[in-house]
């Protein structure tokens, strides 16, 4: 067999590189460093021994080698700050650090005179395991970030002999020796904000309310990259020209002549982009209405806060003639043109200018058949987004090098090239452009200008799927032409999506591969090589034509001239395996080149040489075959080709788990190290043994002996009778498996760990071991230690137990312990009131309730925390706003494990109940259910009911206000009305939106509560935006029994909106879950049709009366699918037994809402135009907002025949006379 040789082994030790890329040989790097060690000495064993042990932890290339740095080596030495307990210098390191040179030498060498901090530890002289501690801390932050804290090593002022920490330049800011904010900027927040208050009486915008809010603005900046708004001196902009004139507003284009702040990341500051291109809005009488003027501006930051990096809005001025206040947007804000808000900002993407165009170019092309100019004008005034497709009516002069690439009977397929290309929108010019000679594909209809109506079908079928942006195997149309030699029309595709070679779609569009001509490929290459064994080549031959993705390996017949043996890895048996070189390597598909090539040559693979060539099986090919199959030309022993990463090198076994984790070499590893360590009691030498030798996966906790020297930052969190309880530092840290790259067992240094140290239990007793094995079963136990001072044996836990109150976290992952923070919230009870003991009564209660970390807070938000931008809704009992509250919600922080105000500034709804200054329990009640474990922060576990925060006080009114995140799409009423017609609102949006409705639903009701006010308005979403991926996250359910009035005690009132309401709570039955499903299928008819239910009819007595009598609205096929229509009767079965339970809807919606839709979505693509001219007007009394119904409800006969009546349905434009 031939030999590979040392292609990849170190050249001084013979071993692999630990790193082939870098030719970075760990073992011979750690000898290195140690035989260094004899010549440098701190002068202190502890400090030698940290470094020491630092140097030999190196696992990578690019780690930072620790070191002792003599005092000598730095000049330039310069006091940047002072505290107490240190002081902080710049410096420079004349010979500098150790870097790896992985691009020539290979080799460490020093970057000479690279700067560096130094932080000097007063009367660090007396070395301390405090100073130590802090030493490790920073490695510990060091290893885990990697490039955050670069702490060099250590050394000693040669005058005060006081230790110095040595970092990376960068790490604390020159001007107040504080960390950085951001080091990767050098930017500090504490240093900036000073810069800017400095600045404060530099300017002054007249107005203190104005300064207020710059003020404010600027004392908020988080990051170098976003600033505070500014106030712009009116003689800053020139070129000043008028864009657009809007009722009360002017929008101008300008140049601002010294331009905004930018932090320039090179020269770590500030500074001005000169002649910047600014637009300004112009509001009249802005001077006048400050207030406004200011909540307009909050609007805007709020907005461009969320969705961009940067603020669209970069200040305020004041126009100096007239006074008014003007704000200053980035350029491209507003369109030049006509001066509206771009439809789309970043592209700068103004869509009425856009479809002006288009229209105002109708009269520049036609195709000669009124039929199709209608629908290629249609297609393109319905345009939304910059990336659209533009349909176009294509000359048939336009194509050159014209290519048949397939016949059918009523079609011929070409591929071409289109000389001018398609429109593509420029954000930079801001103008559609043509991309020239652009490969395109043809689809000729025969006999098509003869059947024109099934022509168009055809087209529009195409274009139903043009919009729906999750499909990328959509085709893409460009347009329509004609061939002028036949008349026959023409189809035009983007060619990239349909194979040259066959015509047919590629099976992967994104990388052009196409399954038929790559099987063809495979079929037509058996004749050029053979195994020489028919079953073999069967074999092969089935497992080719297997493939069924571009990712899939193609499997071979190997030559063995092929292979570079290395070594025998194992030997079984029924094989041998050896580890070997594959020169070419296997065969992969290019993503760039779109077709099968060797691009892993000198591949290190495995070879499986089989004793019998007669156990070749479908079945072992399956299990252990990757690549193909060979054959030893001297043994004739057929040979499996598989990947290396099989096979354990050190025994040639087949690892058991996809971590290339070998079992049998991790045991005896463990064993032979049992001569290494000892407790000195040999029942729990024994039982630490026998725990290391039952480990069964790479994940296992290894149960060790540790070292009491090991412990570091012992500190006691609580004592019993039994034992006491201390947290620690392990500093070596417990054994976990690499599987991602080194596939060994490595340490994680400095883990926190708790410690139980038993009294008198020196004296070893089968209960100890005893306890010790109940702890195994569950705990995350690390391993047995001892006090050498008390000789009691010690169990050593994952870091689990509240450092404060000794009981092991409520949740471990985040450190978060129930009983603590709810003593916190109890102890904080005296800092708050409401001045109503109901409502200070229910607060206590709710917060009291907490039981999870992503439990919100329920609190009493003192008014003056509100800052209220207008009014967003209006019912029969309450009034809602949109406001900032100042603080925001409290939220636990996972990495700081305690509950902070992360979203200051917070965009909240307030909901003003009106006439609640005597509010009741009842009503209090409501508000308890509302808030009950539904809120979670869990992208992936939302319950779909809208957050509550808590409770607040008008001063002036002294109305309650109920505290209610915010959903910026406005209610389900709002959404649908306004996105109902457009191209994007399909069936899968509808299927979602609606899956995310019951979702919502399903919680209330498995939480044994009713909603009792179920209805349109209700429903609330968090986006504008109708493409949201996974819109159903974005679904919110409000207003869950609050809807009434909040002084009203009589139970027999009737609240809601008539459609909604279920005919038996009309005539006084109590609402139910039942009722709430009927509710439920009045929704899925809105947002079926986007029509509201009995929107064409008073909504007063005879409606009730007809509703009670099985009066439903009309549906029909195609309008939704028949699946959809038969849940949605059996919800408003009148019959309330019958009706479906919420998790019933929720399963029959999931199951449905992506697969059964596609002739509904076809239909309604085909009538979005007629959809719109066809719909009802609303009745002046069809009211959809909560009310009193008692006045309707008083003639019905109470309770009788509720669950006998037939249904009906009927067209209600019949009982519509006024």
């Amino acid at each position: 067999m031939s030999s590979l040789g040392n292609i990849k082994n170190c050249e001084k030790c013979g071993k692999r590189y630990t790193y082939l890329e870098y030719k970075w040989c760990k073992p011979c790097q750690r000898n290195n460093l140690k035989n260094n060690f004899t010549n440098w000495t701190s002068g202190n064993e502890k400090i030698d021994n940290l470094i020491q042990g630092m140097q030999l932890k190196i696992n990578y290339p690019k780690n930072i080698i620790l070191e002792w740095i003599t005092y000598n080596q730095f000049s330039n030495i310069n006091e940047i700050n002072k505290s107490d307990s240190a002081t902080i210098y710049s410096a420079i390191w004349n010979n500098g650090p150790l870097n790896y040179d992985d691009s020539n030498k290979y080799e460490y060498i020093r970057s000479q005179d690279t700067k560096v901090n130094l932080k000097c530890l007063h009367h660090s002289q007396n070395i301390t395991n405090e100073f130590l501690d802090e030493v490790e801390s920073y490695l510990i932050d060091r290893n885990r970030y990697y490039n955050n804290n670069k702490i060099y090593g250590i050394s000693q002022d040669s005058d005060t002999n006081n230790f110095i920490i040595v970092f990376l330049d960068g790490y604390y800011c020159e001007k107040c020796g504080k960390k950085y904010t951001n080091r990767k900027y050098k930017w500090c927040k504490t240093c900036q904000i000073n810069n800017l208050k400095n600045n404060f009486t530099i300017w002054t915008s007249g107005n203190k309310n104005i300064d207020n809010l710059i003020q404010e603005t600027q004392l908020k900046i988080e990051h170098p990259y976003k600033m505070g708004l500014e106030w712009i001196p009116y003689n800053q902009f020139s070129n000043i020209n008028e864009i657009k004139k809007i009722d009360s507003t002017i929008i101008y284009s300008a140049i601002w002549k010294d331009g905004p702040l930018n932090y320039d990341s090179n020269k770590y500051e500030y500074i001005r982009s000169q002649n910047t291109k600014v637009n300004l809005k112009c509001l009249h009488n802005s001077q006048n209405i400050i207030n406004e003027f200011i909540n307009e501006v909050e609007l805007y930051l709020i907005n461009h806060n969320r969705y961009y990096n940067n603020n669209m809005i970069h200040g305020i001025s004041q126009d100096s003639d007239t006074n008014n206040f003007i704000i200053v947007f980035l350029n491209g804000y507003y369109c030049e043109k006509c001066g509206k808000k771009y439809t789309n900002i970043r592209y700068k993407w103004c869509k009425p200018c856009q479809i002006n165009n288009l229209k105002n170019n109708f009269k520049s092309w036609t195709s000669g058949n009124k039929k199709i100019d209608n629908l290629i004008q249609e297609m393109q005034l319905k345009i939304d987004h910059p990336c659209e497709i533009v349909l176009e009516w294509i000359p048939y002069n336009q194509f050159s090098n014209i290519n048949e690439i397939k016949k059918s009977d009523v079609a011929i397929y070409y591929s071409a090239m289109w000389k001018d290309g398609p429109l593509n929108y420029d954000s930079n010019k801001c103008e559609y452009i043509r991309s020239q000679n652009t490969k395109v594909y043809l689809k000729c209809l025969h006999n098509s200008q003869n059947m024109i109506n099934e022509f168009l079908y055809e087209v529009e079928s195409y274009l139903i799927s043009i919009d729906d942006d999750d499909d990328d195997d959509d085709d893409k149309i460009y347009g329509i032409s004609q061939d002028s030699d036949t008349n026959n029309f023409i189809i035009v595709f983007l060619l990239n999506e349909y194979c040259e070679k066959c015509g047919e779609k590629y099976t992967n569009i994104e990388y052009k591969w196409c399954k038929p001509c790559q099987i063809n490929n495979l079929k037509n290459n058996f004749v050029s090589w053979t195994s020489g064994n028919e079953n073999i080549d069967n074999l092969i031959q089935e497992m080719q034509l297997k493939i069924n993705t571009y990712k899939d390996i193609i499997f071979e017949w190997i030559p063995f001239s092929q292979f570079n043996i290395i070594k025998e890895i194992g030997k079984g048996g029924i094989s041998t395996v050896y580890l070997a070189i594959w020169n070419d390597g296997p065969l992969y598909y290019s993503n760039n080149k779109y077709r099968y090539i060797r691009k892993y040559q000198n591949k290190e693979i495995a070879l499986k040489f089989l004793h019998n060539s007669q156990n070749i099986t479908n079945e072992l090919l399956n299990k252990y075959c990757d690549y193909g199959i060979s054959r030893d030309p001297d043994t004739n022993k057929f040979i499996v080709v598989s990947s290396n990463n099989k096979y354990c090198e050190k025994c040639g076994k087949e690892y058991e788990h996809a971590s290339n984790w070998c079992k049998p070499c991790q045991i005896n590893y463990l064993k032979n190290n049992f001569t290494n360590w000892t407790s000195g009691n040999e029942k729990i030498d024994n039982l630490i043994q026998g725990m290391q030798l039952k480990i069964n996966y790479s994940w296992d906790i290894v149960l060790e002996w540790i070292p009491y020297n090991q412990l570091s930052n012992i500190n006691v969190i609580k004592k019993s009778d039994f034992a006491i309880y201390y947290s620690a530092i392990w500093k070596v840290g417990p054994l976990n498996y690499d599987s991602s790259n080194k596939y060994k067992y490595t340490r994680s240094q400095n883990t926190k760990v708790d410690l139980k140290c038993l009294h008198n239990s020196q004296n070893i007793t089968n209960e100890f071991l005893d306890e010790v094995k109940s702890y195994l079963i569950n705990a995350k136990i690390y391993g047995i230690s001892q006090d050498p001072d008390t000789n009691n044996f010690i169990i050593v836990f994952l870091n689990e137990y509240c450092e404060n109150c000794g009981v092991k976290y409520t949740n471990i992952e985040y450190k978060w312990c129930k009983l603590c923070q709810i003593n916190d919230l109890k102890n904080n009870l005296a800092k708050w009131t409401s001045g109503n003991e109901n409502i200070d009564n229910l607060i206590q209660e709710m917060q009291l309730k907490i039981n999870s970390y992503e439990d919100i807070i329920f609190e009493w938000i003192p008014f003056s925390q509100f800052n209220i931008i207008k009014e967003i809704g209006k019912g029969g009992f309450a009034t809602v706003y949109l406001a900032i509250w100042d603080d925001g919600p409290l939220y636990y922080s996972n990495n700081k494990y305690r509950y902070t105000r992360k979203y200051q500034s917070k965009e909240i709804a307030l909901k003003f109940l009106h006439n609640s200054q005597n509010i009741t329990s009842e009503f209090l009640n409501e508000v308890k259910k509302y808030s009950i474990n539904f809120d979670t922060d869990d992208f992936y576990h939302n319950d779909n009911i809208i957050k509550i925060y808590g409770i607040s006080q008008n001063p002036d009114t002294k109305d309650y206000i109920i505290v209610l995140d915010y959903a910026e799409g406005g209610s389900c009423n709002i959404w649908i009305s306004k996105n109902y017609n457009s191209n994007g609102f399909t069936w899968d949006v509808k299927g979602d939106l609606l899956f995310g409705v019951i979702k919502g639903l399903k919680a209330i009701h498995q939480k044994h509560l009713v909603h009792c006010d179920f209805h349109a308005g209700n429903i609330l979403l968090n986006t504008n935006y109708i493409y949201d991926v996974r819109l159903h996250t974005y679904i919110f359910i409000s207003d869950m029994g609050l809807c009434k009035e909040v002084h009203d005690v009589n139970q027999s009132n009737i609240y809601g909106v008539v459609p909604y309401v279920a005919p038996e709570v009309l005539k006084g039955k109590p609402y139910t879950q039942a009722a709430d499903i009927y509710s439920f299928g009045m929704i899925m008819y809105f947002i079926a049709t986007g029509e509201q239910p009995f929107a064409n009819c008073a909504h007063d007595e005879i409606l009730v009366l007809n509703i009670c009598g099985g009066i439903r609205p009309e549906i029909k096929e195609p309008v939704a699918p028949k699946c959809y229509i038969d849940l949605m009767k059996r919800c408003w079965d009148p019959n309330p037994d019958n009706r479906p339970k919420a998790t019933e809807c929720y399963e029959l919606i999931n199951s449905f809402r992506h697969t059964r839709f596609s002739e509904a979505e076809k239909y309604r693509r085909l009538h979005i135009s007629s959809s719109k001219k066809n719909r009802k007007s609303t009745h002046a009394q069809a009211i959809y907002t909560s009310r009193l119904l008692n006045p309707f409800t008083k003639n019905l006969p109470r309770y009788d025949n509720i669950d006998n009546n037939s249904i009906e349905f009927t067209d209600f434009t019949k009982l519509t006379d006024e």
